[in-house]
């Protein structure tokens, strides 16, 4: 037992590492100038989805099959599409049929790689997790995403340790149960 308990230990102690990087499935929604967002899903590779246009503003929500916890929520962007749009993103779920968005971070699109950390708004939202990203420009500009990635609302290691310890826990008392119970009965 004092085996289990230190190796319980070690385990807690240890940094979290299940994060497990998740990317955008499907477009749930997009309204105003937006097009080829399908091009955003998945992994970023070179090419990208328009979300609004000089004059337009556009946007676009993207769907993930596995929840997101919020944290590390990641907009890739590739160059071109003229002047830079002020974007806006939220993260949100579908509750009872109808989806329930946090407030929005804004920021001046570009190139590169932008991350947010909306786990705290996500929490608000959905227990579960959210598996919704709005991205919106506000302003005249192209705003071109190359792919939409955040980390899934995967356990981390110490709970694993800790629910494989409660397991083998139980499993010890059940068979000492039953060796008092043969010992009683032979007496």
């Amino acid at each position: 037992m004092r085996y289990l308990i230190a190796a319980a230990l070690i385990f807690a102690a240890a940094p979290a590492a299940a994060a497990t990087t998740v990317y955008a499935t499907s477009v749930y929604a997009s309204s105003g100038n937006t097009a080829n967002l399908t091009n955003a899903l998945g992994a970023p590779d070179g090419v990208a989805g328009r979300i609004g246009n000089p004059g337009q503003t556009g946007q676009a929500i993207f769907r993930f099959i596995d929840a997101l916890s919020g944290a590390s929520l990641q907009l890739r962007t590739v160059a071109g599409g003229g002047a830079t749009p002020t974007v806006f993103v939220s993260i949100g779920e579908i509750i009872s049929g109808v989806a329930v968005y946090s407030t929005e971070t804004s920021f001046a699109g570009g190139f590169g790689t932008f991350t947010f950390d909306f786990s705290s708004r996500c929490a608000l939202i959905s227990t579960t997790g959210c598996s919704l990203v709005r991205v919106r420009t506000a302003s005249s500009g192209t705003f071109r995403l190359d792919g939409v990635s955040g980390v899934g609302a995967a356990p981390e290691p110490a709970t694993w340790a800790l629910m494989l310890i409660g397991f083998a826990g139980v499993s010890w008392r059940m068979k000492q149960a039953r060796r008092s119970k043969v010992l009683l009965s032979i007496v």
